[in-house]
């Protein structure tokens, strides 16, 4: 499902980190997590979810169908909002 603005993007997010924990991929769920309150400036929480999304994108955990959709939606929807690569 393409995510249309920020509030789809978190939410995608906090499922993604339920998936991951459940994976046993904890490091990359907490490090999700904490994207999501770097700051209080929707820029900078946008480009530290990118930098998580980019951690997992190089994990076994994205293999997984689930993941892999949730990551390369967000990423999508960055590349739309903030022309991250």
């Amino acid at each position: 499902m393409p995510i249309k603005d920020n509030e789809t993007l978190y939410s995608s997010v906090r499922e993604l980190c339920g998936i991951l924990s459940g994976l046993g991929a904890d490091e990359l769920a907490i490090s999700l997590r904490g994207a999501l309150v770097a700051s209080s400036l929707p820029g900078e929480v946008l480009g530290e979810i990118g930098l998580s999304l980019k951690r997992i994108r190089g994990h076994e955990a994205y293999g997984r169908v689930d993941v892999r959709r949730r990551v390369d939606d967000a990423f999508d929807y960055l590349r739309k909002t903030i022309g991250m690569a």
